[in-house]
């Protein structure tokens, strides 16, 4: 017999349906699967509930939320949060992939008392080509996270994380900030007396497709990004900064995802002058790992 975490897995889903057979499989063996996988519809007009309702009969904690119409990300998120009875809350993306340990080890961190919220690294791949372009390289200690996101910057990989259920249903997502409702909510939740770690290690592969928020990045994310920090913690932001910090953003990820060398180059040559100092820092998490790991990395 199975033992059943006592953790709510939330997923929001709009016509992810290309998706969703190899993120259910993901959850198929497990041994030792979460208490209930709360599936919230958006309102899709693709296949995505029929693929959906497929799965039921072979995920018993499956439980599927249809909303009548699109309602937006952040709200169907709260609609499951809301409906969570777990003691923790574990947030995924539809169009992601989970690795069979993740549910285990960070149920363990959150358990042991050790944090209120864990992240981890993900291995971030070409939905197309299914081509590996890195990995990324997040801080693994409260204070580092914490003084990333107080900088108006990501501690935490939004569909990696797990927390405690109080945190996020007293901190509950706001629909006005998306596309950085992910920032806002973790920086809340640190301003709220939460803490942060993430696992020094992969548990879960993060697609990278053509409609997805890490391919497609305006200028009006990261401004939103820094305006929120600043009324969160009473910080002040000068235009030209978030302007750098966009184009630092902006052409790393244009790097990571060409496959042109001399274009590469390019890229990372205007993003290193735009923030060399986290470059450097990047480089120099990268040296530190195995010789054998070529992987690029990346993070907010």
């Amino acid at each position: 017999m199975k033992t059943y975490f006592d953790i709510s897995v939330v997923c929001a889903n709009y016509n992810n349906g290309q998706y969703l057979n190899e993120f259910f499989l993901s959850f198929e063996n497990l041994d030792h699967p979460p208490k209930e996988l709360i599936f919230v519809d958006d309102g899709s007009t693709d296949n995505s509930l029929s693929i959906c309702r497929d799965f039921c009969s072979r995920l018993p904690f499956l439980q599927i939320m249809p909303l009548e119409r699109n309602q937006g990300f952040g709200n169907a998120l709260n609609a499951g949060i809301k409906r969570a009875t777990g003691q923790f809350i574990m947030r995924i993306d539809p169009d992601d992939v989970m690795l069979p340990e993740r549910i285990e080890v960070q149920h363990e961190w959150l358990a042991s008392g050790r944090c209120d919220v864990i992240g981890s690294n993900a291995e971030i791949f070409h939905s197309d080509t299914g081509k590996v372009l890195g990995t990324t390289n997040f801080p693994v200690t409260h204070d580092a996270i914490a003084v990333k996101i107080r900088a108006g910057e990501h501690g935490v990989l939004h569909p990696t994380v797990m927390g405690r259920a109080e945190f996020f249903k007293s901190q509950l997502y706001v629909q006005a900030h998306v596309p950085a409702e992910d920032y806002d909510i973790f920086a809340r939740m640190l301003a709220a007396g939460a803490r942060f770690a993430n696992v020094d290690g992969v548990l879960m592969r993060y697609r990278v497709h053509q409609k997805s928020a890490s391919n497609i990045l305006p200028f009006s994310t990261i401004r939103k990004t820094y305006s929120l920090r600043d009324k969160i913690f009473g910080t002040k932001t000068s235009k030209l900064w978030v302007y750098v910090y966009f184009v630092h953003i902006k052409f790393y990820r244009k790097y990571l995802f060409s496959d042109f060398y001399p274009q590469r180059l390019l890229f990372l040559i205007i993003s290193s002058i735009s923030y060399p100092s986290k470059l450097w820092s990047r480089l120099g998490r990268m040296l530190g790992r195995s010789a054998g790991n070529n992987k690029g990395s990346i993070n907010g």
